[in-house]
């Protein structure tokens, strides 16, 4: 029939049927007509081998007759052997904005390491966000206006507050960017020929960033614990505090293994992934995407046993009404003030693998204790050290910190301790 308003009007939907109904003097001109009566107008023609199918707009938001002169112009392109589908996409892509690029690079998988192909999880949108934040005054502009020198001068002006944060923040713009240029069907130029964060590179721009190398010093250890053992007293979960960070200081665990994070979404430690039967803990769904057992040494198997007494019986760290430590800054504070030590907890995990070089556990084992991902070295994806190779190692760790020559009387605090 003529797509007119009144045949248009007329059509009625078939139930469970898409109906498309084509124009008698347009050819390729038509109507879709959803089982729920949505009715589209669309064109349709072949380009060299492919078809195409243009949507035009909604019976509801456009009159037959702007969708007649709409078709009449599609058709002239096809007739000139012009794709309108592939040069909207085009022109899309020419004119995608920051903000969307960075959007789109969220909602991509991760393409790299240790689940790869699975979504970005929580704290690396929260990472992403914070970058798209540095830019605040360049999201609405399209990616292809963003120059190597905007991205010079304006990485100089945030290491002038932070270098870690300025380097941390182009990481996610290249990354962005790099996504944007892998987005792009095959024949068609790329809407970036190349990165304009590569720049950085051929200046040498990159800010240098001093890795933390901050950990307990041998011989205050037992210092430091005596403050844990002693003046934590008053604080919000004083006795959740103490025992966990303990349990960090002799696992090497990272705090959101143990206290959980309720930003990414994760579970504070479980006692359904403690056994004390066979000696043995499990943190679920790690920073590298697994879980992550390790052997319990004697003094933490003490710990364990003694905290059960008191705890929540669903979260190791929680008390008996459920409330677990939200992080452990209040308490660090406090032993700060005693000791002078300024001791965050992943310089608690630092210490752990310190002492474990100190005193000779291979490399492959540490990087089993600590969880880290072998990276390049292939050799360690030969080498498998299971739970039952680490058990050795744990207690000699345990036994070297806790050692009645090193830290006197603070040997007891793991077996003559009072609770609140």
């Amino acid at each position: 029939m003529k797509l007119t308003k009144t045949s248009v009007a007329k059509i009625e939907p078939q139930a469970g049927k898409q109906l498309l109904i084509w124009d008698s003097e347009l050819r390729g001109f038509g109507i879709r007509v959803s089982p729920g009566g949505a009715k589209t107008y669309i064109m349709q023609r072949r380009i060299g081998r492919t078809t195409r199918r243009v949507t035009i707009g909604r019976a509801d938001d456009i009159s037959a007759e702007s969708a007649r002169r709409r078709a009449l112009s599609l058709a002239a392109q096809f007739s000139e052997g012009i794709d309108p589908v592939a040069e909207e996409r085009k022109l899309r892509a020419r004119t995608r904005t920051l903000k969307e690029a960075f959007e789109e690079y969220k909602r991509a998988p991760k393409k790299k390491g240790t689940g790869k192909g699975a979504p970005k999880k929580a704290g690396t949108l929260r990472d992403i966000d914070k970058a798209m934040g540095r830019f605040s005054d360049w999201l609405g502009k399209p990616v292809s206006e963003i120059t190597g020198r905007m991205v010079k001068d304006r990485h100089a002006k945030l290491a002038e507050a932070s270098a870690a944060q300025a380097n941390l923040a182009m990481r996610y713009l290249r990354a962005a960017l790099n996504h944007v240029i892998a987005d792009c069907d095959d024949g068609d130029e790329p809407v970036l020929k190349s990165n304009p964060v590569d720049r950085l590179n051929r200046l040498n721009q990159w800010a240098e960033v001093k890795r933390a190398d901050r950990y307990l010093p041998e011989d205050r250890v037992a210092e430091w614990i005596g403050a844990v053992q002693t003046s934590l007293a008053g604080i919000r979960c004083d006795n959740e505090s103490r025992d966990a960070l303990l349990f960090i200081l002799l696992t090497g665990a990272r705090i959101g293994e143990v206290l959980g994070s309720a930003k990414d979404g994760y579970l504070p430690l479980r006692w359904a992934d403690v056994d004390l039967k066979n000696n043995v803990v499990t943190f679920r769904q790690t920073k590298n995407g697994t879980d992550h057992e390790l052997p319990l040494s004697s003094q933490l198997v003490d710990l364990l046993t003694e905290r059960k007494k008191i705890a929540d019986k669903d979260f190791v760290f929680g008390n008996r009404q459920g409330d677990v430590p939200a992080d452990l800054r209040n308490a660090l504070r406090r032993i700060e003030a005693e000791t002078g030590l300024h001791i965050t907890a992943h310089d608690l995990r630092r210490t752990f693998a310190t002492t474990a070089s100190r005193i000779d556990i291979s490399a492959y084992k540490l990087k089993r204790l600590t969880n880290h991902t072998s990276g390049g070295d292939v050799t360690a994806g030969y080498v498998q050290v299971t739970t039952e190779d680490l058990r050795e190692a744990m207690q000699r760790i345990s036994d070297y910190m806790l050692s009645p020559a090193r830290t006197g009387d603070v040997v007891q605090l793991l077996e003559a301790r009072t609770h609140a």
